[in-house]
């Protein structure tokens, strides 16, 4: 299949969504708090440059606004699940936070450019400016756009106000240079970051190989019994929650493999196992099913949504196919059959998971004890009255076709 032009590998978009994700997360939890901060400025501000005493409506707008602007920035959580919603909400939550810092730059050149305010006052306000600069450029290294956006909207208002302004000269000089300042802490403070997320990345990535590990049969590739019984136990518990969709099961046996290790050795044995595998995974292995490895020559399959007629009826053309048609293997023909057991979750009479398994384990049997190379479901035991002793007159390839199961045909 290619590529998707413009697009990297699969892993390669997981791994962006996830940094992604990460970034989002990490600028929330730095600067979620952060609004107050402006409050908590501009009221001494504002009454150490007497602008609460003239413009007493004007200040009151002004804290409401910041205050609401606050508010809003530490309600506005990030999407816990990665992808397009994530990028909207960061597109937002940038947009409230330049919101204050706007704000905030607009009040800094008011105050410069009022000849009423001492030049002492308009030194004391900059400390607010220099304080948000500072913050921005150490803290929101998570987000470069904000980082730049923000500070050039505080730095160069003001710093051109202090220049248009006499006696305020010496003030923009010292302001110029703490610029200078925040362009090489911030190229710091961002590569800091990155080695920080990439470390973490590694982290993420290793704890996923092992966990890859852990849920993989290392002679097949496909899950182990482990992978397998988690997810059985889960798909069970939603399904009796009632909230879940219906669980059929598999279970399959190699006929006679002991006979097929006795007779050509363990290495073509374990290939014919590998070479079962691809063929099962390649049958089922659509979304909504996952194909294990349970035991020597044991595989499982758990089908979500798929009923016990339509599970019954595509076991037995896979028994089928694998009949007809013998592997080949070092130049050897290694014929192969497999006994299917089959069945759907039912809560009267399974209850749980071991249940349910011990059910579908008992038709795999009776598909043995009735000569092998068969299909057997849990229904048609039931009908049977479970007497797996006796001869049952079932035959897999009678399966009956239905309109359900004609669609899989």
């Amino acid at each position: 299949m290619n590529a998707v032009p413009g697009r990297g590998s699969p892993d390669e978009e997981r791994r962006k969504e996830r940094r992604f994700a990460t970034r989002a997360l990490d600028t929330y939890a730095s600067s979620s708090i952060g609004g107050f901060l402006y409050l908590v400025a501009w009221l001494p501000i504002a009454q150490v440059t007497g602008l609460i005493a003239r413009y007493p409506l004007g200040c009151v707008s002004i804290t409401l606004v910041f205050l609401l602007l606050a508010v809003v920035r530490h309600q506005t959580r990030p999407p816990q699940e990665p992808g397009p919603a994530q990028r909207r909400w960061l597109h937002r939550y940038l947009a409230i936070i330049l919101g204050s810092v706007i704000i905030w730059a607009a009040i800094q050149v008011g105050i410069i450019f009022d000849a009423s305010i001492a030049p002492l006052a308009k030194s004391v306000s900059l400390f607010g400016t220099v304080a948000f600069c500072s913050v921005l450029a150490h803290l929101y290294a998570s987000s470069l756009r904000l980082t730049v956006a923000g500070i050039l909207l505080l730095v160069v208002p003001t710093t051109v106000a202090l220049w248009l302004v006499p006696g305020l000269h010496l003030l923009a000089v010292a302001l110029t240079f703490y610029a200078g300042y925040l362009g090489t802490a911030v190229m710091q403070s961002r590569r800091d970051y990155r080695r920080r997320l990439e470390l973490a990345e590694a982290l993420l990535e290793q704890r996923d190989r092992y966990e890859q590990l852990s849920w993989t049969d290392e002679l097949t590739g496909l899950c182990n019994r482990r992978r397998f019984a988690e997810t059985l136990n889960a798909q069970v518990r939603q399904r009796v929650a009632a909230s879940g969709p219906n669980v059929t099961l598999m279970l399959m046996d190699i006929d006679h493999f002991k006979t097929i290790n006795d007779r050509y050795g363990h290495i073509i044995g374990d290939e014919a196992l590998r070479r079962f595998a691809d063929r099962l995974h390649g049958e089922f292995g659509e979304p909504g099913m996952l194909v294990a490895r349970t035991g020597g020559e044991e595989f499982a399959l758990i089908a979500t949504g798929m009923s016990e007629e339509v599970a019954m009826f595509r076991a037995d053309a896979f028994r089928l196919a694998v009949a007809a048609d013998a592997l080949q293997i070092a130049g050897l023909q290694v014929p192969l059959t497999v006994s299917i057991g089959v069945g759907s979750f039912d809560l009267q009479l399974h209850r749980n998971d071991d249940g349910f398994y011990g059910a579908v384990d008992v038709a795999l049997y009776a598909a043995k004890q009735q000569g092998r190379n068969r299909v057997v479901s849990v229904g048609l035991l039931d009908s049977a009255g479970k007497d797996v002793q006796a001869p049952l007159n079932v035959q897999s390839s009678m399966v009956p076709m239905t309109e359900e199961t004609a669609g899989h045909a």
